[in-house]
C-alpha cells in the first residue's frame, strides 16, 4: 500500500500558493473561512484511508490488483503492485487538484485572490483538469521504462484510474475506454499548470502524444496482454473491473464525505461505518447459539447426521428432531468448509430455513475474522419485511444495527440526533446488516450509476445470504454464476444461497464447486414430516382448459362448486379447530381472481373471503395477514382469493389450497402456503388448468421444458420434489439448445469487462423482463397504518386526523419537487421521508395491453409514476384494480 500520508501539508507542498485556493464556501450566511484545496483533498484522503481500515480493505485491494497482473508480466509483480497502489490512492487524493482552475476559483469560489491563469476551453469545469494533473503526474514517474507490456499495463491502469476522476461529478461511468475523453487537444492548453505542481517534463509533446495513444495503440496493446483470457473465469480482468468499481465508489463516497463534513462544520470525523467488530461478532455468535431451540442444537452438535430411516413418524416431535438435525448437518458442514466462499442451502418449506441461514452466516463471522458484514437478498419487499423481524429477533439487534434497503422502506433516524448524518447513514448503508431486494443486490454489483456504486466497496468481507434463487430467469443464471463465482474470490464474500427448489447455478457456465450444506437434502425433502405436509391433487386437470369467455365463466362455476365441496368436508373433520377452514385458491391473472370473488356474492358458508392481488396496496395486504394469523380467525371459515403474490413472502397457513397450474417452482412455493407447521391432517393442494400460462411464463425455460415433459414426469417432480432433475434438464436444454447464445453471452460479457465497458455490462443483465411502473392511489386510509411514522408526517406537514389523505400526501410531494430548499441534503431527507409515507398508496404493474392505456384515462403519467387521480371507479382499497372495468386486463 502506497506509504505517501496525502494530508493537508502534504498538499500545502505540493501546490504553489496552495491557501489561495478554494474548494469549498461555506453556506449561506455562516461566517465561515472557505475550505482551501489543501483541506478538502487531505479530507477526503483521510476519509478513504478511515474506510479501507473499518472495513478492511487492504488485503482485498492487494488481491484485486495482484490478480489483475497479466502472468507475461509476473517477474514485475512487485513493482507494478507499488505502483498501482500508488496509482489508486493518489486518483482518490488528487480528484479535485483541478479547482486550480481560475475560472472555478472566479465563478464556483467568488475568489477574489489572483490565481494562476491559464487560458482554456474548460470553462468553471475541474474534473477534466484534475485528469490531466493526474496523468502527468504519472507520467513524469513512469516515462523512463523500457519494458513495452509494462509500459502499455501501467498507462492502462492509469488511463483507468484518471476516468474515475473524470466521471466524479457525473451520474455514472460509461465505457473506461472511450477515447474521445482523452484524445482531445484541447487538453494540451492545461500545460501551463503544470509547474503550479511542480511536475517537470522534460518532452511535453510526449506527454501529449501519450494522451493521443489512447485512440490507437494503448487500448489495443491492453487488451492484447489479457487475449489468453477469454475462459469463462477470467480473474485478472475482472479483477481490475473490480478494481475500478472500488476506485470509483471510494472515491466519490470519500469526497462526498469530506464535503458534508466541512459543509455541517462537524469537528470530528464520521467513524462508525456500519461494521461488525469483534465484540459484535461474538455477540451475534453467542444470541444465535442461545436463542430458543438453537440452544439445543449447539448442545448436540456431536450428532450423527441423520440416518434415512430415522424420524418417519410425522410428528411434531419428530418435526422438531429433524429441523435440529437439519441444522446441525448445516454447522458441521460450515465448519468443515469455513475456508470455501460458495454454499448451496436446500431446505424444505417448514424446516426454518431463515434460523438456519441465521446459524450458518454467524457461523461463517466465526470462521474468518476478516468478515464483518452480512447481506440478506430476497426477491420480494414482503420476504424482506417478514425477515427482518426474524433475524432482529434471533439476533437481539437494535434498528441501529441493521437496515431495510427498497422502494418501501422508511427513512432511518435511529443511529443520530442530526438528520443529515442519518441521510449519510442511509445513502451509504452503513449497518451491520443489510437486507435488500435481488435486483438492488445485483445493481450494486455490475452497476455504472455513481450513486449504487457508493455500496460497492461495501461487498467486501461479507456474508451473502441470497434466498429464492430459483426467481430468478434461467436465461440470467449464465450471468449470474459468473458474477457470484468471481465476486466470491476477489471480494472474499461467502455466498449462502438458498431455496426449496435450488437451481444449480455453479453448473450453468463455470461449472464451480458449491459446498452442499446439507449431504443427502432427500433425507429431509422425502421425510413425512416435510413432504406429506400437504398432498396433491391433480383430478380437477381433467377438466376441458376454457377457450372462451362462456366456456370460462362454465368452468369457474365448476371450480367454486368443486371448492365449496373440499372445504365443506374439511371444515366437518376437523378436529383441532371444529366446522373452520381457512382454503387458499390463486389464479394467474387478477381478472380471473376478480371473476372468482364475483361468484361468492350470495355466498353463505365462508365466514369471509378477501381477496389478494398485486394491485391491492400494502397496507390492507398488511390487513389481510393478520387476518390470516390471528387467533379469532382461525375459528373461522376464511377464503382467501389470490394471484400468484402471496407464494412467497406471505406468511401464512392454510387447510386447503387450489392453485392454477403454471411452473412447478410455483406449485412448490404456493403448496408452503398449506399446512406450514405441519400439524394439521388432510391438506390438499388441487392443482386445475384454467388460464393461459405462457404470457407471464413463455420465455421461462422452465415453462417451455414443462409443455414438453410427459405428466408422469411432471407429478414425479412435485411428489418427490426431485427438483435437481428439473433443473439439470434446463440447464442441459439451455447448453444444448442455445449452446452459441449461451457461449456469446458470456464472450460478449468477458469482453465487456475486460473493456470496462460499464454501460453495456449493466444494461445487459436484467433479472426481470420488463420494468413495471408505479401507480399512486390518492385515497384516504386509517391513522392507524402510521402509528410508527407520526414523525414523519409531522416533518413533511403532512395533516392528518382519523385518516390521512392521499391527495395532500400527493401535494406535498408536489410541493418538495417544485419548491427545493437551497439545501441539497435537506430535500433529499424530505424526498425518503415521504417516500415512505407514499409506498403505502403505490402498487406496481407492468405497462402492458390496452387495459393499461386504459388506465390513463383516469389519471397522468408523471414524475415516474401513473397518479390515479380519478380512481373511484377504477380502485378500491379491498378489492385493488376494478378488473369489471378494465375487462381485459393481465394484471396479477
Amino acid at each position: 500500500m502506497d506509504r505517501i500520508c496525502y494530508d493537508k501539508r502534504f498538499f500545502d507542498r505540493l501546490i504553489k500558493n496552495s491557501s489561495d485556493y478554494y474548494a469549498h464556501l461555506p453556506k449561506d450566511g455562516e461566517r465561515r473561512k472557505p475550505e482551501t484545496l489543501s483541506e478538502h483533498s487531505g479530507l477526503t484522503y483521510a476519509y478513504t484511508q478511515s474506510l479501507i481500515e473499518s472495513l478492511s480493505l487492504r488485503p482485498v485491494l492487494s488481491r484485486l490488483i495482484n490478480l489483475s497482473i497479466p502472468p507475461s508480466l509476473s517477474k514485475e509483480a512487485d513493482y507494478i503492485t507499488r505502483e498501482v497502489e500508488t496509482l489508486f490512492m493518489q486518483s482518490i487524493a488528487f480528484h479535485d487538484l483541478g479547482k486550480v482552475n481560475h475560472k472555478f476559483q472566479q465563478i464556483k469560489m467568488k475568489n477574489a485572490v489572483p490565481c494562476l491563469k491559464v487560458s482554456h476551453d474548460f470553462k468553471s469545469e475541474h474534473s477534466s483538469i484534475s485528469m490531466y494533473i493526474f496523468l502527468a503526474f504519472y507520467y513524469s514517474r513512469t516515462a523512463s521504462l523500457n519494458n513495452p507490456d509494462l509500459q502499455d499495463y501501467l498507462d492502462a491502469v492509469a488511463v483507468f484510474f484518471s476516468y474515475s476522476i473524470h466521471q466524479h461529478h457525473s451520474t455514472s461511468l460509461y465505457n473506461a475506454q472511450e477515447t474521445s475523453i482523452w484524445n482531445d487537444e484541447k487538453l494540451f492548453k492545461l500545460s501551463s499548470y503544470l509547474p503550479l505542481f511542480n511536475i517537470n517534463l522534460a518532452d511535453i509533446d510526449c506527454f501529449h502524444e501519450y494522451l493521443l495513444k489512447q485512440s490507437a495503440d494503448l487500448f489495443k496493446a491492453y487488451n492484447k496482454l489479457f487475449k489468453e483470457y477469454n475462459r469463462p473465469t477470467p480473474q485478472s480482468s475482472v479483477a481490475l473491473y473490480a478494481l475500478l468499481k472500488l476506485n470509483y465508489s471510494l472515491l466519490t463516497a470519500c469526497d462526498y464525505l469530506a464535503t458534508a463534513h466541512y459543509m455541517n462544520d462537524w469537528k470530528e470525523m464520521i467513524s462508525d461505518f456500519g461494521v461488525i467488530d469483534d465484540a459484535m461478532k461474538d455477540r451475534l455468535i453467542k444470541n444465535a447459539s442461545s436463542y430458543k431451540y438453537n440452544k439445543t442444537i449447539y448442545e448436540n452438535l456431536q450428532l450423527p447426521c441423520l440416518d434415512k430411516d430415522q424420524l418417519h413418524e410425522a410428528s411434531d416431535s419428530n418435526l422438531n428432531l429433524l429441523r435440529q438435525r437439519l441444522a446441525i448437518e448445516v454447522i458441521q458442514n460450515i465448519r468443515a468448509h469455513s475456508d470455501k466462499h460458495l454454499f448451496y442451502l436446500e431446505a424444505p418449506t417448514g424446516s426454518g430455513k431463515t434460523n438456519v441461514s441465521l446459524l450458518a452466516a454467524t457461523e461463517l463471522l466465526a470462521s474468518d475474522e476478516s468478515l464483518n458484514k452480512i447481506f440478506y437478498v430476497f426477491p420480494f419487499t414482503t420476504l424482506i419485511t417478514q425477515t427482518y423481524k426474524t433475524i432482529r429477533d434471533t439476533l437481539s439487534l437494535d434498528e441501529s444495527e441493521m437496515v431495510e434497503i427498497h422502494s418501501k422502506a422508511f427513512f432511518k433516524t435511529e443511529k443520530h440526533e442530526e438528520d443529515y448524518k442519518n441521510y449519510l447513514e442511509n445513502l451509504f448503508v452503513n449497518y451491520p446488516i443489510v437486507l435488500l431486494s435481488h435486483i438492488k443486490f445485483f445493481d450494486i454489483i455490475k452497476t455504472n450509476d455513481k450513486e449504487l456504486n457508493y455500496l460497492f466497496h461495501r461487498l467486501a468481507n461479507s456474508v451473502v445470504v441470497i434466498d429464492e434463487m430459483q426467481s430468478y430467469l434461467p436465461s440470467t443464471w449464465n450471468a449470474i454464476s459468473y458474477f457470484i463465482v468471481n465476486y466470491a474470490k476477489i471480494l472474499n464474500i461467502k455466498f449462502v444461497i438458498m431455496s426449496a427448489t435450488l437451481p444449480k447455478i455453479g453448473d450453468v457456465v463455470s461449472r464451480e464447486e458449491f459446498v452442499y450444506l446439507l449431504r443427502d437434502k432427500n433425507q429431509y425433502f422425502l421425510n413425512p414430516n416435510f413432504c406429506s405436509r400437504v398432498k396433491f391433487d391433480y383430478s380437477l386437470l381433467s377438466m376441458d382448459k376454457p377457450q372462451d369467455a362462456d366456456e370460462k365463466t362454465h368452468y369457474l362455476h365448476q371450480l367454486k362448486n368443486v371448492l365449496l365441496d373440499k372445504s365443506s368436508q374439511y371444515a366437518a373433520s376437523n378436529v383441532v379447530h371444529p366446522n373452520s377452514v381457512h382454503v387458499i385458491i390463486e389464479f394467474i391473472y387478477k381478472k380471473t381472481a376478480s371473476d372468482f370473488y364475483a361468484l361468492f356474492a350470495d355466498n353463505t358458508f365462508f365466514d369471509e373471503i378477501l381477496l389478494l392481488s398485486g394491485t391491492i396496496l400494502e397496507p390492507r395486504r398488511r390487513d389481510i395477514i393478520h387476518k390470516l394469523k390471528s387467533i379469532e380467525y382461525r375459528e373461522k371459515k376464511i377464503l382467501l382469493i389470490s394471484t400468484q403474490v402471496v407464494e412467497a413472502g406471505v406468511d401464512i397457513d392454510m387447510d386447503l389450497g387450489f392453485k392454477d397450474k403454471s411452473i412447478i417452482d410455483s406449485e412448490e412455493q404456493l403448496a408452503g402456503r398449506v399446512n406450514r407447521n405441519v400439524k394439521k391432517k388432510g391438506c390438499m393442494l388441487y392443482l386445475f388448468d384454467c388460464d393461459r400460462a405462457a404470457s407471464i411464463y413463455g420465455t421461462d425455460e422452465r415453462y417451455k421444458l414443462m409443455n414438453e415433459m410427459d405428466f408422469k414426469y411432471y407429478q414425479m417432480i412435485i411428489e418427490n420434489k426431485d427438483f435437481d432433475d428439473l433443473y439439470q434438464k434446463v440447464i442441459e436444454k439451455i447448453i444444448r439448445n442455445n449452446k452459441s447464445k449461451y457461449t456469446e453471452n458470456i464472450k460478449f460479457l468477458q469482453q465487456d469487462i475486460l473493456r470496462l465497458n460499464f454501460l453495456r455490462i449493466n444494461g445487459d443483465l436484467k433479472l426481470i423482463d420488463s420494468d413495471s411502473i408505479s401507480v399512486f392511489v390518492p385515497l384516504k386510509l386509517d391513522i392507524d397504518y402510521f402509528k410508527d411514522h407520526i414523525d414523519a408526517l409531522n416533518d413533511l406537514s403532512i395533516p392528518y386526523d382519523e385518516s390521512v389523505d392521499g391527495r395532500d400526501v400527493w401535494d406535498r410531494y408536489e410541493s418538495l419537487i417544485f419548491n427545493q430548499d437551497e439545501d441539497f441534503v435537506r430535500n433529499r431527507i424530505n424526498m425518503k421521508k415521504i417516500q415512505g409515507i407514499m409506498s403505502y398508496y403505490i402498487f406496481s404493474i407492468f405497462p402492458r395491453g390496452k387495459d393499461f392505456e386504459l388506465l390513463h384515462t383516469y389519471g397522468e403519467e408523471k414524475y415516474g409514476f401513473l397518479y390515479l387521480e380519478n380512481f373511484q371507479d377504477v380502485y378500491s382499497l379491498d378489492n385493488g384494480i376494478n378488473t369489471d372495468v378494465l375487462s381485459n386486463s393481465m394484471f396479477i
